[in-house]
């Protein structure tokens, strides 16, 4: 099947990446008991680093919409830690909140791992710069839809199985953040622990994979998301 250009886009910001966020590469020596809150944003590139490696960790996390416009959850991040600054790690596990995406890398390998392989750190300027020009090819996700504005969260917490470079749950991730949507990210690279759960809930080994308990529904296809994201949650109220 020819790829449309809405998936060729997200395909060429996968590709800018180089596999980052596909494959474990780094996996947890232990979970977190409750899951760690990401503030953040999908187009921000210092976002994409954190997110990559909390797939790369096979670590699930909540993830805290904050886009432009997207009041409450900017407000609280703001509130938090004294500055709007993206991306902001929340622990409940420990009590720590970080600022600066090579700080929380540093966190996540110490408290979860085994410790930042020195290459990674050597190689971050670069990461950087591509993590940048994936969001210039692929740009969504930056600013609040103006349907959403003034609009509460869900009573519970959507649920997207994930692995952040495929270019198929990006586009979920994007309509998911335009909505100023809050989710649990279930990571499921390939190598994760995850994968045999996915299966078993949903039936296949396929992402992006949507469950919204508010609406008892459960779902793949990345275009079936985003339409039925737009539907729900983004008509007029």
């Amino acid at each position: 099947m020819a790829l449309s250009l809405d998936d060729a886009q997200s395909w060429l910001a996968s590709i800018a990446r180089g596999g980052r966020g596909v494959f474990v590469r780094w996996p947890a020596r232990v979970q977190p008991a409750e899951p760690l809150e990401l503030y953040e944003f999908e187009s921000c590139p210092f976002c994409r680093k954190v997110r990559e490696v909390l797939s790369e960790m096979d670590l699930d996390y909540i993830s805290r919409a904050c886009p432009k416009g997207a009041v409450q959850n900017r407000g609280r991040a703001t509130t938090e830690s004294g500055k709007a600054l993206f991306p902001f790690l929340v622990d409940p596990n420990t009590g720590r909140a970080l600022h600066e995406s090579e700080d929380i890398i540093d966190y996540l390998h110490r408290t979860y791992g085994e410790g930042r392989p020195t290459l990674s750190k050597v190689l971050a300027p670069a990461t950087t710069v591509t993590s940048a020009v994936a969001s210039l090819v692929r740009s969504r996700g930056g600013a609040l839809d103006p349907r959403r504005r003034d609009r509460p969260q869900p009573p519970q917490l959507l649920e997207l199985w994930n692995f952040e470079g495929s270019p198929y749950c990006r586009k979920a991730r994007e309509k998911l953040c335009a909505l100023g949507l809050d989710y649990r990210v279930h990571n499921v690279a390939k190598g994760g622990s995850r994968r045999a759960e996915l299966v078993a809930r949903g039936g296949r080994m396929m992402v992006p994979y949507l469950v919204d308990p508010n609406e008892d529904i459960a779902m793949y296809e990345s275009d079936d998301i985003v339409a039925w994201l737009d539907r729900t949650y983004g008509a007029a109220a």
